[in-house]
This record gives C-alpha cells, structure tokens and sequence, in this order.
C-alpha cells in the first residue's frame, strides 16, 4: 500500500486550483511537487502554508489557526 502524500490528500477543488496555476508559474509547480514528495502537514514550513493560500485561491481570513497548523480546512479526512 501507497503511503498517501500531502498533495494526495489534497480536496479537489484545492487540487484543481494548483494544477492549474502550476501551468502558469513555476513557483506553483515547485510547490505541485513539494506537496507530492511531503507525506505529513507538519513537513510544511510556513512559506509552503503561504504559497498554499496564493496558489490553491484560499483565502487567509477565513483561515482559523488550527487550519493553518494541521490543514484541517484543506485536507480530506
């Protein structure tokens, strides 16, 4: 069994975003591939979490702390 990575876990509408950004700007593609070589939230620095909110059109105010910290508002269960 395929242990899942980050961008695996990833809901689709957030998916969708970054793949298509990822066809615009190279920083979206390094981030496509941060998120696929990343099993765990916690592996994320706090730009990747940043570069998160410009490239899958999250909007940080509607982000709560533990959003930020564990992924819960971006992540399937």
């Amino acid at each position: 069994m395929r242990i899942k990575t980050i961008y695996d876990k990833l809901k689709p509408e957030f998916k969708t975003e970054l793949q298509v950004n990822a066809r615009k700007y190279s920083t979206a593609k390094r981030l496509k591939y941060i998120l696929m070589s990343k099993t765990s939230w916690y592996d994320l620095t706090i730009n990747d979490v940043s570069d998160m909110t410009v490239y899958c059109n999250v909007k940080l105010y509607n982000m709560s702390g533990s959003d930020i910290m564990y992924g819960k508002s971006m992540l399937k269960d």
